[in-house]
């Protein structure tokens, strides 16, 4: 019987859980087509200012790598793991993740690995041209989204 029991209560537990990340991790919040044909994703002023810190600190990055290419130094390259790579996901404020669609997660954790990837290229074997290559599919990243969505403040 209490074989049983536990069995069952396990089996609620890990259903349990399923739901739970499917319902705060994968879908998200809701968002709400706006009249500019782009998906608006409603948030907290204080985690829509973090994602856009977030998305500046992208296009200081960007630029670090681009004038590391031009200047044909790859410790310039490098260093934008530690500015925009994964280790970034750690210090996203709490209810973020929550409020984000699916796709819009996606398209961030692509571009912070993007970003570990080059600064790894670099380190590893540094080749300008290979470089450039994931720093365009970074960008498209970039316009894919910025096309995508449009982050507002909740009042």
């Amino acid at each position: 019987m209490k074989k049983n029991l536990m069995l069952l209560m396990m089996m609620i537990s890990v259903i349990l859980n399923v739901v739970l990340v499917y319902k705060f991790f994968y879908q998200g919040e809701k968002v709400i087509i706006k009249k500019d044909s782009r998906s608006e994703i409603k948030m907290t002023k204080e985690n829509r200012e973090y994602v856009l810190a977030e998305m500046r600190g992208f296009l200081e990055s960007v630029q670090k790598i681009n004038d590391g290419i031009a200047k044909n130094d790859p410790n310039m390259v490098a260093g934008v793991g530690q500015q925009s790579g994964a280790c970034k996901i750690n210090t996203i404020p709490q209810g973020l993740v929550r409020s984000l669609p699916y796709e819009f997660k996606q398209m961030g954790f692509h571009t912070h690995e993007l970003f570990d990837v080059m600064s790894k290229m670099a380190k590893q074997k540094y080749d300008r041209q290979e470089i450039q290559v994931k720093m365009n599919e970074l960008l498209n990243n970039c316009v894919a989204c910025h096309q995508t969505y449009k982050i507002t403040a909740e009042h």
